[in-house]
């Protein structure tokens, strides 16, 4: 059999290279459908399938639910369920973990080194502050240094040290092999780097790497302002654990669930408040797979992801359809060589087996250029689709993608393979012998017949890739069309940590006061406020309101989702008061409490009468007695989602001191580019305040593509997939009816002999081609009307059938097919009927 197989091998060799341009065409078809699927694999597998690169990943457990969204417009996996308090409580009472970690954001990072004795600007730098036994636990070990121990994450401040990634060792200190031991400022703090973790480790949250990681305990001092260590209601930890051997998952959740409602109904719980106390004692907790970590991302795009490996699939069966004519086209051509072995003994089944090693051959190598495509195309296709998403990923392949992309060889190779290698078995011998060579007409009648179909085949799975990206393209467009309620091109956001600057009690409202005056004397600012939310920033609040003569039919009829902001907020964004007025500066801590309402929350809760001077009150005791009095109603606007009804929301004056948030978002508008308005406005906060942390600084017109990046990913892709696939068919057409009127050459020459046009030449041609196209059509469009219903949760509001891009996919792939068909059309018009006469 080895040898067998080998004299199969040297002999398809053999015969592709007597052919290099069949073989190259065959393998550049192959290589573009195994690297698209290989490449859009390669995001699969580093979003969905690859594990943490840690000790034993399949162990690690997420305590909460990282798969679990807020109920918001930004779908953030919830990160952030225990306070510290809460995660040591959950430590001392622990019986199933081998070791429990904390992890929690540290906000903005700003290191600041040394270099040749001069001081370097500080940089930005993202990373986690984690419990002194993160690495212990992870399994990960420093590629020199050390990590944190248990011991030294026991004292606020005691323990000044970082951990740095590999990445970011290479990336900011060029690899310098004294850098253990170095002292650099972070946040204005002396920090001493103690160790670099593996390259490849760079934390438990896919597509978000970190540079470095640094103890809890440092907490204060790298997050001023933010009484995070002591505080039971300040949840913003992460846990993850590792399972004791023999513990199941399941166990494990029983396990802790008892444990964690043990601790609430303790004198633990006495910390808390009433309200708090009943929350707390109703949480449960999940307990979930962590080996692959924890992503935002992995929420976004598992859907996306899925369809497009769909697309990519039907992709590369129009490949394995080129290849089959192809081959189909090449075994009419050796009809001689076929019918001598016959002769000579050779039976079917190993003539068979010979075309099925030429066909695996020619996969292979098509694989191995197309591996070689998805290297460059995987990292092409992230940076395509998240130019505004951001979306850092390792698609570096490994033994799944190679043993994906082998797959994809061995399954192609019998699929183009399969319809010459059954030809074998139904060969006849004595016309072929007969012909000496030439293209029988029973041979070329089965070969056109079955080219046809597999043609037809090609045009109805272009069709339905074509709808689908249609679909894709339709949903982004609808959605990037809603109306927000305001002018969202002209708006820049800056977001500022007050908090982490000192800007608490008296100093808080001075200071954002002074700081929204500046900002509203910059050149080319037309309207300036704040808000403690933002538009598209991701954060929200919501509180439980009682509004006086309204009866709630459940627990969620008393939500309303709520935002504290600056004076003039409404009519620094242009968003038109309807009823009453906005709020201003005038609205003090000394005036009663007010309030301003969208008209959601007015209809919910006053139906058809006037709100205005109605009042509603906070779900709390103390709360009760101090309500606000609605002053206005605001349109429904677009602040935090373009794809979801609009929230029951109301707005807090700032100015009345009732709460300070921590981090505000100057909303900033100008008349001209709101991208020019970036820099000068950064100036303006350095100048103000140089200790005050600028989290960021967008346009809204960037946060709402981040907003919908999910969707213009996939439509992108799915897009540039579309063009590939009508490519392929295309050519497929091309190369059959290149065959087909090469093959009827002497049919041609007699028409023409007997008096037959040139046009009617071109028509004859064209109407074979279109036929094909159009049962192709007939076929694809229920095809396609089925793939609609099923990608309804991706579209933003979905039709049971879409005129606009099945018309737009059905007509351009009639014209492009049309214009494939008439080049060799016009060709066949152009022979000579003396030549064609004399053809074979």
């Amino acid at each position: 059999m080895a040898e067998t197989l080998l004299q199969d091998l040297r002999y398809g060799a053999r015969m592709l290279l007597k052919a290099p341009g069949f073989s190259l065409v065959a393998v550049i078809t192959l290589a573009l459908g195994i690297g698209a699927n290989t490449a859009i694999f390669s995001i699969v597998n580093a979003l969905l399938v690859r594990s943490l690169p840690v000790q034993h990943p399949e162990q690690l457990v997420i305590i909460g639910d990282p798969s679990r969204v807020h109920s918001l417009s930004s779908g953030t996996p919830r990160a952030d369920l225990f306070s510290h308090p809460l995660y040591k409580e959950l430590v001392a009472n622990n019986q199933v973990f081998s070791g429990m970690v904390a992890t929690g954001d540290a906000r903005r990072l700003m290191v600041a080194t040394d270099e040749n004795g001069q001081a370097q600007p500080p940089q930005q730098a993202s990373g986690r502050m984690v419990s002194g036994n993160y690495f212990q636990v992870l399994g990960v070990q420093p590629v020199i240094g050390r990590t944190f121990t248990a011991e030294e994450d026991t004292a606020p401040g005691a323990d000044p040290y970082m951990v740095i990634s590999y990445a970011y060792w290479k990336r900011r200190f060029n690899l310098d092999p004294t850098i253990v031991g170095r002292v650099v400022k972070v946040n204005g703090y002396p920090i001493t780097i103690i160790g670099v973790t593996p390259q490849g480790y760079t934390g438990e949250a896919v597509g978000s790497p970190l540079d470095c990681w640094l103890p809890l305990m440092m907490q204060p001092q790298m997050m001023p302002g933010y009484k995070f260590l002591d505080n039971e209601q300040n949840s913003w930890l992460l846990i993850i654990a590792r399972l004791k051997p023999g513990i199941t998952v399941q166990r494990a959740e029983t396990a802790v669930n008892l444990e964690f409602q043990q601790i609430a109904h303790s004198s633990f719980a006495n910390r808390f408040d009433h309200d708090n106390q009943d929350s707390l004692r109703k949480l449960k907790l999940d307990v979930t797979p962590g080996a692959q970590g924890i992503s935002s991302l992995r929420t976004f795009f598992r859907k996306p992801l899925i369809l497009l490996m769909v697309i990519v699939g039907l992709v590369l069966l129009i490949a394995c359809v080129n290849v089959a004519n192809l081959l189909l086209a090449r075994a009419s051509g050796r009809q001689t060589e076929i019918a001598v072995r016959l002769a000579i003994g050779a039976s079917p089944g190993r003539l068979a087996r010979q075309l099925l090693t030429e066909s695996l051959l020619l996969a292979a190598i098509g694989g191995a250029v197309g591996l070689l495509v998805s290297l460059w195309a995987s990292a092409a296709l992230v940076r395509l689709a998240t130019r505004s998403t951001s979306m850092p990923l390792d698609t570096t392949p490994d033994a799944r993608v190679f043993l994906f992309t082998a797959a994809a060889v061995l399954l192609t190779g019998l699929l183009f393979g399969l319809a010459p290698a059954l030809r074998a078995y139904r060969f006849e011998l004595t016309p072929a012998l007969k012909g000496t060579g030439s293209r029988t007409a029973s041979a070329g009648a089965h070969g056109a017949k079955l080219g046809k179909y597999l043609v037809g085949a090609q045009v109805a799975l272009s069709v339905l890739v074509l709808f689908t990206a249609g679909l894709l393209i339709s949903s982004l467009k609808k959605l990037l069309d809603v109306n927000t309620g305001y002018e969202p091109d002209h708006i820049v956001i800056l977001r500022l940590d007050f908090a982490a600057a000192g800007y608490e009690g008296g100093r808080y409202l001075p200071g954002t006061t002074e700081l929204l005056t500046r900002l509203r004397q910059l050149p080319g600012v037309t309207g300036a406020t704040f808000s403690e939310n933002g538009l598209f920033s991701g954060t929200e609040s919501a509180d439980g309101i009682l509004v006086p003569g309204f009866t709630p039919g459940a627990d969620k009829d008393k939500v309303a989702y709520n935002d504290t902001v600056g004076p003039e907020y409404f009519s620094a964004l242009h968003i038109p008061v309807k009823l009453g007025r906005e709020i201003t500066a005038q609205d003090t801590p000394a005036s009663p409490r007010v309030a301003v309402v969208n008209e959601t929350f007015a209809r919910f809760y006053f139906k058809d009468a006037n709100p205005i001077g109605r009042k509603f009150a906070e779900d709390d005791e103390k709360e009760k007695e101090k309500p606000f009095e609605i002053i206005g109603v605001v349109p429904d606007i677009r602040d935090h989602a373009l794809d979801k009804p609009v929230l029951r929301r109301f707005y807090m004056p700032v100015t009345q001191g009732l709460y300070q948030p921590k981090a505000l978002n100057f909303e900033l508008r100008t008349a001209g580019d709101a991208t020019g308005l970036v820099n000068p406005a950064r100036k303006v906060v350095q100048d103000f305040d140089v200790k005050l942390p600028i989290l960021s600084v967008h346009t809204v017109h960037e946060l709402i593509n981040d907003e919908v990046g999910s969707q213009a990913a996939v439509a992108k892709l799915s897009s540039l997939f579309a063009a590939l696939a009508l490519l392929l068919a295309c050519v497929g057409l091309y190369g059959l009816m290149s065959y087909s009127v090469a093959g009827r050459t002497r049919e041609i020459g007699v028409r023409m002999a007997l008096g037959a046009s040139r046009g009617n030449l071109v028509w004859l041609v064209l109407r074979e081609a279109m036929t094909m196209v159009v049962v192709g059509i007939i076929i694809g469009l229920p095809l396609a009307m089925a793939a609609s219903r099923g990608l309804r949760s991706l579209l933003f509001q979905a039709t049971a059938i879409d005129p606009l891009p099945l018309a737009a996919s059905t007509l351009l792939l009639g014209s492009v097919a049309a214009f494939a068909a008439w080049i060799p059309a016009r060709r066949a018009s152009k022979v000579d009927p003396m030549v064609a006469l004399r053809y074979e």
